[in-house]
C-alpha cells in the first residue's frame, strides 16, 4: 500500500487501545490535503491547538474537528461515488533523472475509495456524538 495515515478512534486521548482504526493511503491524503487543513485539531508535540493534520506526526482531533472531518470525508466519498469503477487521480509533478517532468498518476477503485472515506466519516461521527477523540498518525 505504500505510505499510510492511520486514524484511531479512542475513548480518551490517554487511552492507547483504539475502538476502531481506519487507514488512508498517503496518495489519497495528499489529494484531499487542502480540505484536511480546515480541521481544528491539537498537536501533542507542541501542546498547541492547530488547524489541519500533522503530516509527519501525531494529531488529536476532538469534538469540533471530528464533526468537520466527518463532513469532509462524507462529501469526498459522495464525489468519488460518481466516478467510473476504476479511474486515475493526478498526483505531484515529478522530474526524472533526464529533466523530463510528468504528473504522477494513481490508479483507484471507486468502491474501495468510497468505502475507506465512508469508514473514516463514520468514526468521526462516532467521535463527535460520543465525545471520543481521533488520533491521527501521519507518515
Amino acid at each position: 500500500m505504500g505510505l499510510t495515515h492511520e486514524f484511531f478512534l479512542v475513548r480518551s486521548e490517554l487511552e492507547h487501545e483504539p475502538v476502531e482504526t481506519v487507514v488512508l493511503s498517503d496518495n489519497l491524503v495528499l489529494y484531499i490535503w487542502d480540505s484536511l487543513r480546515w480541521i481544528p485539531s491539537f498537536n501533542p508535540s507542541t501542546q498547541e491547538n492547530h488547524i489541519g493534520l500533522n503530516y509527519h506526526g501525531i494529531t488529536i482531533i476532538r469534538h469540533e474537528g471530528a464533526n468537520l472531518l466527518k463532513d469532509i470525508c462524507f462529501n469526498w466519498s459522495r464525489l468519488f461515488s460518481l466516478a467510473p469503477s476504476t479511474f486515475q487521480l493526478t498526483g505531484d509533478f515529478v522530474m526524472d533523472e533526464n529533466g523530463n517532468g510528468a504528473y504522477e498518476k494513481w490508479n483507484c477503485t471507486r468502491d474501495d475509495l468510497t468505502k475507506t472515506l465512508s469508514a473514516l466519516a463514520a468514526i468521526a461521527e462516532q467521535a463527535f456524538h460520543e465525545n471520543y477523540s481521533i488520533v491521527h498518525h501521519g507518515i
